[in-house]
């Protein structure tokens, strides 16, 4: 791999911040940022998601016991919320019906724009040499998720994510051979595909077993094996709660 130019230096460079220093972000300073990651584009231009900032001590308390995670305060935390509600009062108020705005496609394009919109904001943090940590573990709870941030209908919580000045530098993980994720034209594995794999499940043997914290002897093969047997019971209930909160799945 080789950068070409500043901003692709800094994406080869990503890496997940876990810890950060006890030092608050001016207000001013996060508000832009997510105003940068605003133009990131969306779904239909309906621009189907909500930004939560996280800043009362208490509700922060709160979502560490959600995402597992604990905030000490010196990050901020945003959620990204799937949201279609402003768009369903919008056609109510046309006198049109909603049921094309609450179907699985229109969750699905909230979801993107979610989705899309942090991942900007975290590359526009990290752009000013700031850490982040994207996190899916709300959903491991989403009940709770909902409740605590009091979502009404329409909306659906999507991924969190909190920034900070970085207090660790994490190795990289290495990510997956070129030959096992790229192809043209057609789905076609590469005719090496065995022979690529067992090397990437060398590479990732590897960092795991030399990496500073919480070493292990675990290849990527593994882990996945890992996950397949035990999965995430917690998360069964994600699906029925998309319906809960209005979607029509069908």
């Amino acid at each position: 791999m080789t950068a070409n130019n500043e901003t692709e230096a800094l994406m080869l460079d990503h890496r997940t911040i876990r810890k950060f220093k006890d030092q608050p972000l001016d207000s001013d300073r996060v508000d832009n940022l997510l105003a940068i990651a605003q133009r990131t584009a969306t779904s239909n231009f309906m621009q189907a998601y909500t930004v939560i900032r996280i800043k009362d001590k208490q509700q922060l308390a709160r979502m560490s016991e959600l995402g597992n995670h604990q905030f000490t305060g010196g990050e901020e935390l945003v959620m990204f919320i799937a949201d279609q509600k402003r768009n369903v009062e919008l056609a109510q108020k046309a006198g049109q019906s909603i049921e094309y705005m609450i179907n699985f496609d229109r969750f699905l394009g909230g979801f993107y724009d979610a989705t899309l919109a942090a991942q900007s904001f975290a590359l526009a943090a990290e752009s000013e040499g700031l850490g982040s940590l994207i996190m899916g573990s709300f959903l491991d709870d989403v009940q709770a998720t909902i409740e605590a941030l009091e979502l009404p209908q329409y909306t659906f919580p999507v991924l969190g994510v909190a920034i900070g000045v970085p207090d660790d530098k994490p190795e990289k993980k290495p990510r997956l051979n070129k030959s096992l994720f790229q192809m043209t034209d057609k789905y076609r594995p590469a005719p090496d595909y065995d022979a690529q794999m067992e090397d990437y499940d060398q590479r990732v043997y590897q960092y795991y077993n030399t990496r500073a914290g919480a070493p292990r002897q675990e290849k990527f093969s593994e882990m996945i094996n890992r996950f397949a047997v035990h999965g995430n019971p917690s998360r069964d209930a994600i699906f029925s709660m998309v319906a809960h909160q209005g979607f029509k799945l069908e």
